[in-house]
């Protein structure tokens, strides 16, 4: 280390020193190094620690962790009941208030309203916190527009409370407050209601569900109420924080806060209007003929949606279930929920089917000797209610306006089994629609048959095969859109958000299927068919009529009434299809059971949409 010397060229003494060259200044190497004595430093390296200071901040902190532990154990063991007390009296000033969400309202296709919450208010009576008087008791009448010796009755019945759903204006609300502050009533108040409204009461009840409360099971959802309840409920919001005395929420002591989302509308392709008159129709008709039950639905088959879907038995929803408020309290839905023989509707496929594979024609003839014999032991008949059961040389028009069971036989085993099924399951008659409504069922055929033959010579006149009548709904829907299957739906917007119309399938080609309307107009327009007597001056409609034998237990007993008809022919504005499940007074026939109700609807369908006659108005000719 070279020694540090005073700089002679430095004129502030001391202050300033400079490195010594040893040779340059004539020192020895020996005296370059002189013994320096030691001498002691204070390091300024980064990182030192002093070690006063640190045991110091460690006294400090062990203290204050000392005095904490001990104040808690003041607080906690010490003066325990004084604490809680105080945190008691704390928090009664802390609220976190849920707002529950409003539920969404489900609308047809017009924006009337099919269900939606009750805007009215439930005015709850506690008579062990109220006057028994009669001045209370006239003062909370004139308020609330509730009889004061009803409110009397039920005051002295010994019942301890009582609900009443009323409608309040803003003027009665004031009233009610200062009956309770007059009376000094503290067993009144009121509350929004939460029921849930159905404008169109057992008209719909069955499509729509209803949310109702059982004494047993709580709150039951079913119909739509429940399948679309996750897009009906929302989402509810809470607000937490401080209040006053009174409750209210103090400004700028709000801790939390998430805002509700109240529930989406949803929009049905449902009419009203179009509703209201098939449940009607199909009511008329399980009541005149003591059925055990019907369904009746309107489809428009360019765009697969439900018009109507209506059933009977039905029942009034409510918000809390009575003992016997209806023969169908369970809700349930035949439309989808019961699978049946479609009986000699199922003609008009067959015979589209045949006609578009080459293996009919229209006007070319078959002979129909009453009997079709398929071996030894199999045969198929021709029913004779249509007068003779041989029906003779006839064309396919003739057949079906006769409803010849030998001629939908031929077809159908001319195209073959394994075509036919396909044919079958093409028009979704074995599986469920894609509407996704609670509870449908699929529907089904015998695959071990061993007679298949015999089980295929049936399938063309609808038997030996069952499903749904909104299945068969979607079947029928494809001849009246030129041969192209639209799947049926019954949602048309969610939340104002448009549900598209999923796309059409072809069965068929547009000439078969049209060559098939033309044969179905024989049925109504014709004095040999079948349906002549629904005929509606003016217009021209088709159709087809069904009467197929139940099959149960072996005892071959009861019937299934249908019929299936287009408002008007050629381009249908709308598919109706009726079923009227074992009708059990008078006749059982397609015709006379189902048909009046399918005119009655079609009419309807004419007035709704304003459809203008194409035909000649003749007077009609009473039956």
């Amino acid at each position: 280390m070279r020694p540090l010397v005073r700089d002679r060229r430095s004129t502030t003494g001391w202050s300033r020193f400079r490195r010594r060259n040893p040779l340059s200044d004539g020192l020895s190497p020996t005296e370059c190094d002189p013994v320096r004595r030691p001498t002691r430093r204070t390091s300024s390296l980064p990182g030192a620690i002093d070690t006063g200071r640190f045991r110091l901040a460690a006294c400090a902190t062990a203290g204050l962790f000392l005095l904490a532990v001990g104040s808690q154990a003041k607080l906690q063991i010490g003066e325990r009941k004084k604490t809680i007390d105080l945190a008691d009296k704390a928090n009664r000033f802390t609220r976190r208030r849920t707002d529950e969400p409003s539920r969404g309202s489900i609308l047809d296709r017009n924006g009337h309203p099919l269900a939606q919450d009750e805007t009215a208010t439930e005015l709850t009576v506690r008579f062990d916190k109220t006057p028994n008087s009669e001045a209370f008791f006239v003062a909370l009448a004139s308020a609330s527009g509730i009889p004061a010796e009803e409110i009397a009755e039920q005051a002295d019945s010994g019942a301890t409370s009582r609900v009443w759903t009323v409608a309040l204006s803003s003027r009665q609300r004031n009233q009610l407050a200062d009956v309770r502050r007059k009376f000094a009533a503290d067993g009144v108040s009121i509350a929004p209601s939460g029921a849930r409204a159905y404008p169109m009461g057992e008209d719909a009840a069955c499509l729509l569900g209803t949310i109702r409360e059982f004494a047993d099971t709580g709150v039951v959802r079913t119909g739509l109420e429940k399948k679309l309840d996750a897009d009906l409920t929302g989402e509810a919001g809470y607000i937490a924080g401080l209040t006053d005395k009174k409750g209210r929420f103090l400004p700028g002591r709000i801790t939390d806060r998430k805002e509700r989302r109240d529930g989406d509308d949803i929009t049905l392709t449902v009419d009203s209007d179009l509703q209201k008159v098939a449940f009607t129709a199909i009511k008329d008709a399980v009541t005149k003929y003591k059925a055990t039950n019907g369904a009746a639905i309107v489809l428009d088959p360019v765009t697969g949606d439900i018009l109507a879907m209506a059933n009977y038995p039905s029942y009034y929803p409510t918000p809390v279930a009575a003992e016997g408020a209806g023969k169908n309290t369970a809700g349930l839905n035949p439309a989808y929920m019961s699978i049946l023989e479609p009986g000699s509707t199922f003609k008009i496929l067959t015979l589209a089917k045949a006609l578009d594979e080459g293996k009919a024609t229209l006007h070319g003839s078959l002979h129909c000797s009453g009997v079709l014999q398929l071996n030894k032991y199999w045969r198929v008949r021709c029913d004779s209610h249509h007068g003779n059961r041989a029906h003779g040389s006839i064309d396919a028009t003739t057949a079906i306006a006769k409803s010849c069971n030998v001629s939908a036989a031929t077809w159908a085993l001319r195209v073959g089994r394994e075509d036919f099924l396909s044919y079958i399951k093409d028009l979704g008659l074995l599986r469920k629609t894609k509407t996704n409504l609670e509870g449908e069922l699929r529907g089904r055929y015998n695959e071990n048959e061993y007679a298949k033959p015999l089980q295929l010579a049936n399938f063309g006149f609808g038997q030996s095969i069952s499903c749904t009548p909104l299945a068969l709904a979607g079947a029928f829907g494809m001849l009246g859109n030129g041969g192209t299957r639209m799947e049926p739906r019954i949602v048309s917007s969610i939340g104002g958000k448009p549900v598209p119309i999923e796309e059409g399938k072809r069965i068929l080609s547009e000439e078969a299927a049209s060559e098939t309307m033309e044969a179905m107009e024989a049925v109504i327009m014709t004095k040999a068919g079948t349906g002549k007597k629904l005929a509606i001056p003016g217009y021209r409609l088709a159709g087809k009529t069904g009467t197929a034998q139940k099959i149960g237990g072996g005892t071959g007993k009861g019937y299934v009434s249908n019929f299936v008809g287009y408002v008007p022919a050629g381009k249908p504005k709308a598919m109706v299809l009726v079923m009227v499940n074992d009708p059990k007074s008078g006749t059982f026939y397609g015709g006379d059971v189902a048909g009046p109700a399918f005119r009655t609807i079609a009419k309807s369908v004419i007035d709704r949409y304003h459809i203008a006659p194409t035909e000649p108005i003749l007077p009609e000719k009473k039956n």
